[in-house]
């Protein structure tokens, strides 16, 4: 009995090596699975170009770059002030006038006089209304021809000094008496009529050597004579 025992359990039992080929099996697959579900790709092998530098090309590649520079600001030159001949140039010039220029009146010497450059005798005795005047004087005596000269000399510089006024009679001696040097002839106390109004006067005639026309001429107008005195100095309201 007892050897009996002995060979049973030195005899594998028939389902073990059923059991150990079917665990081996398991193990075998769930290997595979294993390998299969965590697959890695084997890793390619990659190649590296290496480029030897020298120290002082390594120190400029690495060496930080400046900051750009700002691009340069161009200032526009000043223009220059034209030159004022230029400016006169360029400007417009005035328009000549087209009409007559009016003559000022001449001014008063430091004496208060008038003096007047231009003569007026000849022009009033060349009026077709003076006809008598011109053909009464070649016989008169030079005094009176000075006088009568003079007098047409007078009303013509006053009218043109001032237009409002418009003589038609002079007299010399109205208020004074008249005094002659030589072909000066000076009237201190002088009077005209114009518009049936008397006003004074004074005035220095200068003739030439002939007696025939006025060669230098200076006045001033006082104020009105009064109406009242007009019969004591012989002064006519009207012709």
């Amino acid at each position: 009995m007892a050897t009996a025992s002995r060979t049973r359990a030195a005899t594998p039992a028939p389902g073990l090596p059923v059991a150990a080929i079917l665990h081996a099996a398991l193990f075998a697959w769930l290997a595979s699975v294993a390998i299969q579900q965590f697959d890695i790709p084997p890793v390619a092998e990659q190649s590296v170009e290496v480029e030897l530098q020298s120290p002082a090309e390594f120190e400029a590649m690495t060496r930080p770059k400046p900051p750009p520079t700002p691009p340069a600001v161009v200032t526009p030159p000043k223009a220059e002030p034209a030159a004022p001949e230029s400016a006169a140039l360029a400007a417009p010039k005035p328009e000549a006038p087209t009409g007559p220029v009016p003559t000022p009146p001449p001014p008063a010497a430091v004496d208060g006089m008038v003096h007047p450059q231009r003569m007026l005798s000849q022009q009033v005795l060349a009026d077709p209304r003076s006809r008598d005047a011109r053909a009464m004087l070649p016989r008169l005596a030079p005094d009176e021809r000075i006088e009568q000269l003079c007098g047409l000399e007078a009303m013509g510089q006053i009218h043109d000094w001032q237009r409002s006024f418009e003589p038609d009679r002079v007299t010399a001696y109205a208020m004074a008496d008249t005094k002659r040097a030589g072909q000066v002839l000076t009237a201190e106390g002088a009077a005209f009529r114009s518009k049936q109004h008397w006003y004074a006067l004074r005035f220095a005639c200068t003739i030439s050597p002939d007696l025939k026309r006025v060669t230098a001429f200076a006045f001033q107008v006082g104020d009105p004579i009064p109406q009242s005195r007009w019969e004591e100095l012989g002064l006519p309201a009207v012709h």
